[in-house]
């Protein structure tokens, strides 16, 4: 689905059983589906967290689905959020044509085969095709 450039101030919180963690923050892009948002520290792939103080007062349940560093001082990161009920929880106004999909059957992604091309786009693009090299092994 297509995500909209918007900043809407969300506060992240994580449930049990992860450690406790709360910060103020705002989201980076969003869909029906999900958001990004940064923070100031990583968070593992799966976590569960509440996004509350939505538009309309709404709050979300929603799982990280993965987490980048933002630079290399290891002070901000991206991470991707799944909203674990899909929906414009945004408060969007004239929302993109295929969020309207939005009461459609969600069905859990299939592990897709190998895309030969994939190979050919970042990250995988920074690897030789040739192989590992290893400095001092002969």
């Amino acid at each position: 689905m297509t995500r909209v450039r918007v900043e809407i101030p969300v506060r992240v919180a994580t449930l049990a059983p992860a450690p406790v963690f709360a910060e103020q923050s705002h989201t980076l892009v969003v869909n029906p589906q999900g958001c990004g948002v940064k923070l100031s520290r990583a968070l593992d792939p799966g976590t569960r967290l509440l996004l509350d103080g939505l538009p309309g007062g709404l709050h979300v349940n929603a799982r990280v689905a993965n987490c980048l560093p933002l630079g290399t001082d290891g002070k901000s990161f991206l991470l991707g959020l799944a909203l674990e009920s899909p929906g414009n929880v945004w408060g969007i106004q004239n929302p993109p044509a295929d969020w309207s999909d939005e009461g459609a059957e969600i069905v859990a992604p299939v592990a897709p085969a190998e895309d030969p091309v994939k190979k050919k786009n970042w990250p995988y693009s920074l690897f030789s095709e040739k192989g590992e090299a290893h400095p001092g092994r002969r």
